[in-house]
């Protein structure tokens, strides 16, 4: 009886040991997955450490602010991915290719 103990325990070792094992080669993949996801952010924005932070953070409270005055994720990304603002870019001499969504009286966006 004593031998099968003892085994049982050796075996509730051995597992115990795999799990740290295997718990460890997930946190090192979870690390290099956010390496990726960094290095992708990085090449899409041209920007790095807290200028990425700061850029990611305007753009997500852009978003939220269009989410909670009713659009959905989809017209958001029509309006992101819309050609035409960039045709009416080009005949606003006053700004420099840029386009400006406030009229200068009120805030579009404040909720």
């Amino acid at each position: 009886m004593r031998g099968n103990l003892s085994d049982n325990q050796a075996k509730i070792d051995n597992v115990e040991k795999a799990v740290r094992a295997a718990l460890e080669r997930k946190r090192k993949i979870i690390m290099q997955s956010k390496q990726i996801a960094y290095d992708m952010l990085t090449e899409l924005y041209g920007l790095e450490g807290q200028e990425l932070v700061d850029a990611i953070t305007a753009e997500h409270t852009l978003i939220s602010k269009l989410t909670a005055s009713g659009m959905t994720y989809e017209q958001i990304g029509e309006l992101a991915d819309d050609s035409s603002a960039n045709a009416d870019n080009k005949s606003d001499d006053d700004a420099d290719g840029q386009t400006s969504f406030f009229d200068g009286n009120s805030n579009p966006y404040a909720v």
